[in-house]
């Protein structure tokens, strides 16, 4: 390349700063080996230009998740892989279906030693000198190996992804091993002759660096470990949305002031819930055995909370010597209501690894502002942090706002969630389930779990003038069965023409901040968008 021209990681950043022309500048660049990619996987050089094509739309509307710009010609070749994978599945499964007897040889059907398209290609890379070699191998032996041995998944993972089972896959990548030995004999040159790449291919993947994934839940446990996904999984999952949140606290103190709040809540005993507190701890203080620590979070209030604790975590240790990445998402291709990562596949879950990017530190800096703010006893410091460019961490800014809502609304004494509620059961009644899948689907998105919800539904039935009334029976479920119907009194407080937090002690804990009827407190304008000062009015 002309050392006078831009670099493939100076071209991708001109694109994500709204350069659009650089990207055809990317496009130009790698086509021939975008169709190089294709053509051997799917052997149709009609179908290999389009999925090339389709490729780089994909690479351009995910062009933020590349983690590392320089290696623009690795990640899009994945891709291609993926696409074209996508394409023999759905019109050529037979190429992946097993043999029956299972000794039929995969071989039998080498293509000619004539000189291919891909022959006439110059100046490609070693890797694109073997993909050459692999077009000449049935597409039921080549991919197995491509994906093996070039994009580096696991036989697991293949096998998931082809459809056949991982013995056949082990099978066919060593078969497919002998085989290119003396394919790759016309393709020596520059001293790299066959039996060099052969012995390449000889050897196993090279061993990845020791990875340690952090989660946001138990949900996408047992998928990201089928995912072929390399690496150890800890999981952290306070709701950090609830209760106090004693930030300058040793870490044993935190631990039990979480402990004591949750079993407050009924949601585990105080034994379990310190346990379950030093298990995640346990996880996040593994992060020094480990070359790199993978967050794995999504766009909510419950994972931006996450984040910013353990962004603030990361940034206190001073001898942090691990590497730090992150994968945030608030999307994906296909999931047309995308709630989170529990939602995806395993194959869904291993698309994602590559996209991880490695956390800087005006993300660790900001983090830490952040989790501060949310922390201190006084909220209107969010408000600051708000007015400043939170651009670094892109779902940080509404996933804050969402937070402020929390606070009692100014004409009603009622959170955002309670206010929600209302309005649902104000046109009908509901069944405790039906009620909070209805309210959820209210929600930008959704962070609030089943337990969390009902305990705000139990708090609006209290007191000698309830919002909501129960007429409940015990179900084996996580929600009882029955019926929830707004009251006389949430009517009215719903219209505006009573306040909550009068008919009812509030004293809850929003963030840092302690929100009492009985005290001078925080409320929450919706028409001006910002949190005002209230008096007392118990």
């Amino acid at each position: 390349m002309d050392p006078n021209e831009p670099t493939d990681a100076e071209l991708v950043n001109s694109v994500r700063a709204g350069d659009v022309r650089a990207f055809d500048v990317l496009v130009r660049r790698h086509e021939r080996a975008a169709w190089a990619v294709a053509y051997a996987l799917v052997h149709d050089g009609t179908e290999a230009e389009d999925l090339a094509q389709e490729a780089f739309v994909r690479a351009f509307r995910n062009l933020d998740m590349l983690a590392d710009p320089g290696k623009f010609a690795a990640w899009l070749r994945r891709i291609v892989v993926g696409v074209s994978i996508d394409w023999m599945r759905a019109y050529h499964p037979e190429l992946y279906r097993a043999d029956g007897d299972g000794h039929a040889d995969p071989l039998a059907h080498v293509a000619s030693p004539d000189p291919s398209p891909l022959e006439r290609l110059e100046q490609l890379e070693l890797v694109d000198r073997v993909r050459v070699a692999l077009a000449r191998l049935p597409a039921r032996s080549r991919a197995p190996l491509a994906l093996y041995h070039l994009d580096g998944l696991s036989q697991t993972r293949i096998a998931a992804a082809l459809g056949v089972p991982e013995g056949t896959v082990r099978s066919l990548v060593t078969r497919a091993r002998q085989a290119l030995a003396p394919l790759l004999a016309d393709y020596a040159r520059d001293g790299a002759g066959a039996a060099e790449v052969g012995d390449a291919f000889d050897e196993e993947p090279a061993s990845p660096r020791s990875i340690l994934h952090v989660l946001n839940g138990d949900c996408m446990v047992g998928t990201l470990r089928g995912s072929g996904v390399p690496g150890d999984l800890a999981v952290w999952a306070d709701v950090l949305h609830e209760g106090p949140l004693p930030r300058n606290a040793s870490a044993e103190e935190w631990r039990r002031v979480r402990a004591r709040y949750a079993t407050s809540r009924g949601y585990a005993s105080y034994d379990e819930a310190l346990a379950m507190h030093e298990r995640w701890d346990a996880g996040l203080a593994s992060a020094d055995e480990h070359d790199e620590v993978v967050l794995w979070f999504e766009h909510d209030l419950f994972d931006q909370t996450l984040l910013m604790h353990h962004l603030d975590h990361f940034a206190r240790r001073e001898t942090r010597r691990c590497t730090l990445s992150l994968i945030c998402i608030g999307e994906y291709p296909g999931v047309e209501r995308f709630i989170g990562l529990g939602q995806l596949t395993s194959t869904q879950l291993a698309s994602l690894y590559g996209t991880r990017q490695r956390l800087s530190e005006e993300q660790l800096r900001l983090g830490r502002n952040a989790w501060a703010a949310y922390c201190a006893a006084k909220p209107t410091g969010i408000e600051r942090l708000l007015e400043r460019d939170t651009s670094a961490l892109p779902f940080l800014g509404a996933a804050l706002r969402r937070h402020l809502e929390e606070f009692p609304a100014v004409r009603t004494g009622v959170p955002r969630t309670e206010g929600q509620i209302l309005r649902l059961l104000a046109e009908s009644p509901y069944s405790p389930a039906k009620l909070f899948i209805a309210a959820q689907a209210l929600e930008e998105r959704p962070y609030l779990g089943d337990t969390s919800y009902w305990w705000r539904v139990l708090r609006m039935a209290e007191g000698p003038d309830p919002l909501v009334a129960l007429d409940l029976r015990p179900s084996p479920q996580s929600l009882p069965e029955g019926e929830v119907r707004i009251t006389h009194t949430g009517l009215r407080v719903l219209a505006g023409d009573d306040d909550w937090m009068r008919l009812l002690p509030f004293d809850r804990r929003i963030g840092g901040a302690r929100v009492r009827s009985s005290a001078q407190h925080w409320r929450w304008d919706a028409e001006a968008r910002r949190l005002v000062e209230a008096g007392a009015v118990l």
